[in-house]
C-alpha cells in the first residue's frame, strides 16, 4: 500500500475548526449561501437533520457568549464572503452578535428537522430581487448544490460518495483491517507523520488555556483541584482524563481558540490526539512510537466511523477513545491480539454511551472515554480482554465495531428525535 495515500486520508479528515463543529457548520452553510447574494439575505429558511438540530441546540457559539440555532445562520448571513471556512466564527464581532439578535427576534429564520441522524444541512436565502439555494450533505464543508435564482450552478448530490472517496486519494479504508493498520503503522517512514505532532500541539494549547480555570464544567480544572486534595490519585489515568477534558471544557464553552478536527468533529480531534500525547508523557514513551500509535488508531477510528456515521446516536468521544485505548496498547508494545483485545474491552464497557447533543457536559464524557482507554488498554496487556461470548462483542474487532454500527442506526435510529423532545420540552 502506497503510505502517501494512507496519509492523504487521514489528512483530509482533519481540518482546524473554531468552536463546536455543527453550529459552526450551519453558519457556514449559510454564508456560502449568501455570498453570491448582491444584497443582504431578508430572509433564510432551514432544513436540518435531526443530528445537526441536537448538536447545534445548545452549545456555545465563539465570541457571541451565547447559543442558538437561529443566531448561528444570522450570523452566517452576516459573515458571508468568499473563502469562509470553519473557523468563521474567528470574524465575530460584538456588533454582529447585537444584529443577529434583532433579526433573530424580527423572525428572519426558520428551522424545520428531519428525522434523520445523517449530516444534513438545506438553506434558501432570499431577499427582494434574489435567492440562493444550498445543501451541504456528509461532511461539515462538503456544499454538493448550489442553486441561484432558478439556475443550478453545482450539483453533486447524486455522486456524493464518490466524491469523498476521491477526496481521500482513492483510499477506502473500510476495504482494509485492523491488522493492516497496525503494520502499517511499523512499515512507515515516522517522517511522513510530521502532520500528527502539529495537531496534537495544536490541541494542546487548547487544553492548556482550558486548565487555566474553569470554562463550561470546568472537567479538567476540577480534576486538578481534587487531585491536589488527594482525594484523587495523581497518576496516569488521571492525567489523561484532565487535559483533554480541559480542551473540550473550553471549545464547548466557545473559546476564542481553535482545535484540530478528526472525522468532523473537534471533540473526536481532542479525544483521538490528546489521551495518547498525555499517556506517552507519563509513560515515558518515545515521540516516534506515539506518532506511529496515533496513526494507526487514526486509521481505526476512521473505519469505525465509516460504519457508524459521521454523525450518530451514539457519541464520538467514546469511538475516538477506543482508536486511543488501541494506540496505547501499541505504545506498551502490544502485540495485535492485545491491541485487538484492548479495542474490545473498550466496546464492552462504554459502547452504550449515547449522543444527546454538544454541550458543556461533553467534557465529562471526553474524560470517561480517556480514562477507560487507559484501562482497557492495560487490562490487555495482563491479557484480559473481553471474548466473542459477551454481548456485542465478536470474535474480530472490526466485526465489534459493524455490530455497534447496526445498534447505531437500527436500535438507536430514534434517539435523536427524542433528545430534541427533552431538550425542547426545558423550555
Amino acid at each position: 500500500m502506497d503510505m502517501n495515500v494512507v496519509v492523504n486520508a487521514i489528512k483530509a479528515e482533519m481540518k482546524p475548526s473554531m468552536g463546536c463543529t455543527e453550529p459552526v457548520a450551519i453558519a457556514l452553510a449559510v454564508s456560502r449561501t449568501c455570498e453570491e447574494l448582491s444584497a443582504p439575505a431578508e430572509k433564510l429558511d432551514m432544513v436540518i437533520s435531526s443530528n445537526i438540530f441536537k448538536n447545534a441546540y445548545s452549545v456555545q457559539i465563539p465570541n457571541t457568549g451565547t447559543y442558538g440555532i437561529e443566531l448561528a445562520c444570522v450570523l452566517g448571513a452576516l459573515l458571508a464572503k468568499p473563502g469562509n471556512t470553519m473557523e468563521i466564527c474567528a470574524d465575530i464581532k460584538p456588533e454582529h452578535v447585537v444584529k443577529a439578535k434583532e433579526l433573530v427576534a424580527a423572525g428572519m429564520v426558520s428551522v424545520k428537522v428531519l428525522k434523520s441522524s445523517g449530516f444534513y444541512i438545506e438553506c434558501v436565502a432570499t431577499n427582494a430581487n434574489e435567492k440562493a439555494h444550498t445543501i451541504t450533505e456528509d461532511a461539515h464543508d462538503n456544499m454538493v448544490f448550489y442553486e441561484k435564482d432558478g439556475k443550478v450552478i453545482v450539483d453533486n448530490r447524486k455522486e456524493g460518495e464518490a466524491e469523498v472517496v476521491a477526496a481521500e486519494g482513492g483510499f477506502d479504508v473500510t476495504k482494509h483491517g485492523f491488522e493492516e493498520f497496525y503494520n502499517w503503522a511499523n512499515e512507515i517512514e515516522v517522517e511522513k507523520l510530521s502532520f500528527i505532532k502539529e495537531a496534537i500541539d495544536m490541541n494542546m494549547e487548547i487544553a492548556k488555556i482550558g486548565m487555566e480555570k474553569k470554562y463550561a464544567f470546568g472537567v479538567g480544572p476540577t480534576i486538578q483541584n481534587l487531585m491536589g486534595k488527594g482525594l484523587l490519585a495523581n497518576d496516569v489515568v488521571n492525567a489523561v482524563r484532565m487535559i483533554p477534558s480541559a480542551a473540550a471544557d473550553f471549545r464547548m464553552y466557545g473559546g476564542n481558540g481553535s482545535v484540530m478536527t478528526f472525522c468532523g468533529s473537534g471533540n473526536q480531534g481532542i479525544s483521538t490526539t490528546l489521551p495518547m500525547a498525555v499517556f506517552a508523557e507519563k509513560m515515558n514513551i518515545p515521540e516516534e512510537k506515539l506518532l506511529r500509535a496515533e496513526f494507526m488508531a487514526m486509521l481505526m477510528i476512521m473505519y469505525m466511523k465509516k460504519h457508524v456515521g459521521r454523525l450518530s446516536p451514539v457519541c464520538g468521544a467514546m469511538v475516538a477513545g477506543t482508536g486511543s485505548a488501541a494506540g496505547m496498547t501499541y505504545m506498551m508494545g502490544g502485540s495485535f491480539e492485545q491491541i485487538s483485545g484492548a479495542i474490545q474491552n473498550m466496546m464492552g464497557s462504554v459502547a452504550g454511551i449515547f449522543c444527546d447533543g454538544a454541550k458543556g457536559g461533553c467534557a465529562v464524557k471526553v474524560a470517561a472515554c480517556a480514562g477507560e482507554a487507559v484501562y482497557a488498554a492495560m487490562y490487555a496487556m495482563d491479557g484480559s480482554m473481553i471474548g466473542v461470548s459477551d454481548g456485542i462483542n465478536s470474535t474480530k474487532a472490526e466485526d465489534t465495531a459493524k455490530n455497534l454500527a447496526k445498534l447505531s442506526h437500527e436500535a438507536l435510529a430514534d434517539v435523536d428525535m427524542k433528545v430534541i423532545e427533552i431538550m425542547q420540552s426545558k423550555q
